[in-house]
Parts: structure tokens; sequence; C-alpha cells
């Protein structure tokens, strides 16, 4: 194991807050080619090409065009921004709850009382999930680095973390590494997805057996979805009133922190509301690394400002900033200094329609790590952007409720 990730694993994180990061999946199909700028630092990524599958209105979702006549499929019960900025696919096409249109004229009331998504594209599904010899699809997730070495993808600076493929036929190379789907049952004597305590949880599986079927039919259901139509919507902000049951994906919300990965694994689930279009789920391993590889490919962010140090676009210890605060007010967040900041409230944390996906708070995620441990990505205030960057995992037992985890949601497909 690396050494820096053997640090990430020893080190007692403080001062996270809990937060929660929506996702969704949502039935499309693109073809997204990628070329590369003769500056090797700036990677952009071309417009998408014609479909592959002619996208047709049906039940569950509808077709839109961005500012530049490519199709985005939205679920129904959704609405693509008509707001310059907000509808373009290669800088972050929004979508909002709702039906009424998104205008120039409603956009700051729709930001901060709908919830919104961004489309991430998946052009090729084979650096997404594999299959192992007995068939069970695992997620493909990866180290990112800045090194111009060969072991590394030229373009996203990604290679395969734990895991390889050898025709066609994928091999965790560690249970006990992070990976996904998988459960955590035990840790030296204390039980975690074990029949004791998933009794008590409400969260549909009762036994550790049933978990892990649960975990595998969502995560087969997910990857199918993006399969078939290429994609999917992470949420704009961080996802806000999580200690309610039913959370939202809204601008300026500060109800981020100190709920258990449990509570929250089952509180995704409801931020789809009544649409029986999608569903809804906390956000997967390698989603979190398709995002990543996006933001480069489209030349949003650089290898190094996602594997090396994220300070210029994060909420970390070591940035300056103004934000509005809790009160409405512009305020400055000093550098050395450690402020969390409602989600949302500055344009330094924006990447592609994206806020705060890195540093102010962390967020839990589906992966598995050990036999006691859930996976949390990114860094937060009061990390420094170089140590904990944006490809950062580290790991926390998930009944852990404490102010220094940020809970992750969720997919929708």
């Amino acid at each position: 194991m690396a050494e820096k990730t053997r640090k990430q694993i020893n080190r007692k994180m403080v001062c996270i807050i809990c937060g929660i990061l929506a996702v969704i999946v949502v039935l499309t199909s693109l073809i997204f080619a990628f070329s590369k700028k003769e500056n090797s630092t700036v990677l952009q990524a071309t417009k998408s090409t014609v479909n592959a599958i002619n996208l047709e209105n049906n039940e569950h979702m509808h077709v839109e065009e961005d500012a530049s006549g490519d199709k985005v499929p939205v679920p129904n019960g959704y609405v693509g921004s008509s707001v310059a900025g907000e509808n373009e696919i290669d800088t972050g096409y929004v979508i909002y709850e709702g039906e009424e249109e998104v205008t120039d004229s409603n956009v700051a009331d729709a930001q901060k009382s709908r919830n919104q998504y961004v489309w991430i594209p998946v052009p090729d599904i084979s650096k997404f999930y594999g299959t192992d010899a007995n068939g069970k699809k695992w997620g493909k997730i990866y180290t990112f680095s800045s090194s111009t070495s060969s072991s590394y993808d030229e373009i996203t600076g990604t290679k395969p973390y734990n895991w390889s493929e050898n025709n066609g036929v994928m091999t965790i190379s560690s249970k006990t590494n992070y990976r996904e789907p998988d459960v955590v049952a035990k840790y030296s004597s204390t039980g975690y997805d074990m029949d004791s305590r998933l009794k008590t949880l409400g969260i549909g599986a009762k036994t550790t057996h049933e978990f892990l079927n649960q975990l595998e039919k969502e995560f087969n259901n997910m990857v199918a979805s993006v399969e078939k139509y290429g994609g999917f919507y992470i949420g704009r902000y961080e996802t806000g009133n999580i200690n309610q049951e039913t959370p939202v994906v809204q601008k300026g919300n500060t109800n981020i922190s100190s709920q258990t990965w449990y509570n929250m694994y089952k509180r995704c689930k409801n931020i789809k509301g009544d649409n029986t279009n999608v569903e809804t789920g906390m956000i997967w391993g390698n989603q979190w690394d398709r995002t990543l590889m996006w933001l480069i490919e489209t030349g949003s962010k650089t290898k190094e400002q996602i594997a090396d140090d994220s300070t210029s676009w994060g909420n970390y210890i070591d940035a300056t900033f103004e934000y509005v605060n809790n009160s409405g007010s512009t305020a400055t967040k000093n550098k050395n200094s450690s402020t969390r900041i409602p989600t949302g409230s500055t344009e330094y944390t924006k990447a592609n329609n994206i806020y705060d996906l890195v540093g102010n708070v962390r967020d839990w995620t589906m992966e598995a790590y050990g036999t006691g441990y859930r996976a949390s990505r990114g860094g937060n205030f009061s990390n420094y952007g170089d140590y904990v960057p944006a490809d950062d995992r580290s790991n926390d037992v998930p009944t852990d409720g404490a102010s220094y985890l940020r809970l992750s949601c969720s997919t929708l497909y």
C-alpha cells in the first residue's frame, strides 16, 4: 500500500462536517469523444457526438437539447435549465426538479428551493465496472496522479485501484482494501453489517447475507442503467436537511452534519420524493472517480488540481475567497482559517456547475474498506488542499455520526 494511503488510513480526522452529495443516474446514452490539446496540462473533451441510440421520449424521461443542440435525457419531473452557463453539457448541464421553466428571472429562487443535478457522461462503460470469474459485477475505482508515467492514463492521470482485468475478467486484488459493492460485517469484536445491527436499522435487509444481496442488486441496477443509456446526474450541491427523512440538494443549506452512514444510506433513497421515474441512493466510488475524470477531460480541472493540490477550488484551511454566510451577508474566508460555509455559497468552489465537491465537508460513499469501514472522499475545511485533494480516500466506521463526516447522496437512475 502506498505511503499516502497508509497515512490517510491511520490519521485521526478532525473538524470535518457531514453533508451529502447527491447523484442521479438517468436514462440516457451519449457517445463522448475525447481529444487532447497540445498543452498536456490542459485537457479538453470535445463536444459529444451524435447519439449511438436514437433517444426518444418515453414514460420515464424526455429528451432536451443543450445550448449546442446536443441531446440530453431528462427524467420526467425535472427540467433542463434555460439559463446561460447552466445549459451546456461540457460545462455542466443543470436540471431542476419540477416542471416550471428555469430562466434568468427565477433562477435565484429556483437554486434555493428546487433540487438540482449536473449531467456526467460515461463514454466508456468498460472503465466503469467489470465482472469477475464468478459473474459478480464490481465498480472500477481509480487512483489519480499528475505523473507522466506510462502506467497512468495520459489524459486523466488514472490507474486501477485494487483491481486488474485480464481477457475481460476482473479480479479484486484484496477483499479487505477499497472495493464495491460489499458488506463490512465485523471489525475486531465490533459488528457493523451484522444480523444483530441490521435488524434494528430499517434499511431493508435484516441479515448480512441479505444486505450483500441488496447492495449488489442496487449496484447492478445502477450500472445497467449507465451501460444502456450512458451517464448519470450528480447533485449540484452538498445535500442538506440531512437530519430529516427527505434531504434536499439546494443552494445555501447548512444542515449537512452528524448522521451515521446507515442513516444516510436510508435517507438518500428518499431524495426522489414521490417521483417513480427515478431511484436515488448514496454515491458509489466509481461515480465519484468518473466525475473527477470528467472534470479533467473537459478542461475544468487539471490532473494536478485533482491529485496533488485542490486548494484552488475548494474550501480548505489554506484557501481564501468571498462567500455568502448564514445570514446572507458577503464574508471573507481568510487564509489559514477554518470555516465551514453554506453549500454553494461561493463561485470559488464551483467546477462545471458542481459546488463544494472538494473541501468544506467530506463525502461518505458506498465503497467498503476492510471489514468495518466505509470510504469517505475529498477534503474538508480544516484540511490542507495539498494533503487531502479531490481524489483522497479515507475511511470511518459506518456507525460514526460525528461532525467530521459528510454523508454522500445519491444516484438516480
